[in-house]
């Protein structure tokens, strides 16, 4: 009898009227993957403060639940299995989950929590540690990331064995859609939230300028601010502005995943070029996948895990942020020759069914899953830390200059520290026992001296 599966996010899903974003489009796959290997009895859960105050129908197995009652909702469903997409959720579990835990690691959270200026870094990596020790089986989305997440779960109290953390990249369905036949070819896509590890800013200024001088060429940007809040700290004003006042480009909002399949098929290539940092390197970039699954072949960065594929099955262009005269002899070459196009739109939706195709990528969970067992120790960290955590008033006044402070709830505990008032008492008690120890040191020193022989005596003597 296949288990009973329940798979929390705190994210919106791809379903109708809510905004595609990559982690609910992360928990939808790994749902679906698990689907097709035979786990029917799968409930997936979103926190419903990702859908406040919009109206939509759910699907028979999804549900949404509300932080602060998890533990209820946990126990109402009775699952066999708990699988959490990723480990923000975990502080707002307060009981022991009785039944077998397994954790997805999409991304380097931690790292994005600091690049948005969290004010807590030292709690974050509590949190996290925490979240890490209480579950029995943890994935990750890329190799690369893997070796970000291995030192974390060894001090969680996992053991290093070969097989800890397996990687399940991020995937798409096997059944890739058909391009539009008429698609326009030389319209680009650009799509994803604003983030503020991400800056787009001259790869798209460089590929306008080149369709002006060409006097071909559009761009279709599609991005709005994260649900949870725009932690990109206003960052792409500047960009919005300049691309709200150019005649090439059509802006459109967030939107859900069915509209951004729409839209994705009348296009004829994407883009995602982005000058290169910490998260940048580790990321499986979820919009990157999701334009190859639609036939987009992309230009992209030349310095992550999916550019090696790409280059390899000529699934796209792979470029170097930096080289922006060899990004204009690209978008050049593109926007006059369509030819280019088709072949590689062809090869982009190969690679993904076979190499980023949920039925295929599943496996070490659903392995795992056919078989769950708690592991040992789980709960006790290798290594426990402590958060030294900032104050509030630290955190008012970074708010009040500005600076971007979007940090998840979570549980903070301070160190206690003795009264203030008694510093005071302590030191009125402790300086005259100082002042009569000098004194007593001196007194000895002095009296050693008026005793003790001079040496022309002692030779005398002798």
């Amino acid at each position: 009898m296949a288990p009973r599966i329940l798979l929390l996010t705190t994210e919106p899903l791809p379903i109708a009227g809510l905004p595609a974003t990559g982690a609910g489009m992360r928990a939808w796959a790994l749902a679906e993957g698990l689907r097709s290997a035979g786990f029917d009895d799968l409930q997936i859960a979103f926190a419903a403060d990702a859908s406040r105050g919009v109206e939509i129908a759910l699907p028979g197995h999804v549900q949404k639940f509300e932080r602060a009652a998890l533990d209820d909702f946990i126990a109402e469903q009775s699952p066999d299995i708990v699988l959490f997409q990723h480990w923000g959720l975990f502080d707002s579990i307060k009981r022991e989950i009785e039944c077998p835990v397994a954790m997805d690691l999409a991304g380097p959270h931690l790292l994005e929590r600091r690049l948005w200026n969290s004010l807590r870094p030292a709690e974050d990596l509590a949190q996290k540690l925490r979240a890490l020790a209480r579950a029995d089986f943890v994935v990750c989305s890329g190799q690369f990331q893997r070796h970000w997440f291995l030192p974390f779960l060894v001090q969680a109290g996992h053991e290093p064995t070969p097989t800890l953390c397996p990687v399940i990249p991020f995937s798409m369905s096997p059944n890739t859609p058909p391009p539009e036949a008429d698609r326009i070819r030389d319209r680009f896509l650009f799509a994803g939230m604003f983030l503020p590890w991400q800056d787009p800013e001259a790869t798209l200024r460089t590929t306008l300028e080149v369709m002006d001088d060409k006097d071909r060429g559009s761009l279709l940007f599609i991005g709005g601010p994260h649900p949870a809040g725009d932690v990109s700290g206003g960052r792409f004003d500047s960009l919005l502005e300049f691309l709200k006042q150019h005649p090439r480009v059509t802006m459109e909002g967030t939107m859900s995943f069915d509209e951004l399949s729409t839209r994705m098929a009348n296009c004829g290539a994407a883009i995602d070029l982005m000058p290169r940092n910490a998260e940048r390197e580790l990321a499986f970039p979820t919009r990157t996948v999701t334009f190859l699954w639609a036939g987009l072949p992309v230009i992209h960065n030349d310095y992550d895990e999916l550019a090696g594929p790409i280059d390899r099955e000529k699934a796209g262009w792979i470029q170097s942020p930096d080289d922006l005269a060899g990004l204009r002899q690209r978008i050049g070459r593109l926007v006059s020759h369509h030819e280019d196009i088709d072949p590689r739109s062809a090869n982009a939706q190969e690679l993904v069914r076979r190499e980023y195709n949920w039925e295929k990528t599943i496996t070490p969970l659903a392995d795992w899953c056919a078989d769950p067992k708690p592991r040992a120790g789980r709960g006790e960290l290798l290594m426990p830390v402590q958060a030294d955590v900032k104050s509030e008033a630290t955190a008012s006044a970074k708010r009040t200059l500005g600076t971007v402070t979007y940090s998840p709830p979570s549980a903070v505990t301070e160190t206690e520290r003795g009264p203030w008032y008694l510093s005071p008492v302590v030191f009125a008690l402790a300086l005259p026992v100082s002042v009569a120890l000098v004194l007593l040191f001196a007194l000895a020193e002095l009296v050693r001296l008026v005793i003790a022989p001079s040496p022309k005596r002692r030779r005398r003597s002798s």
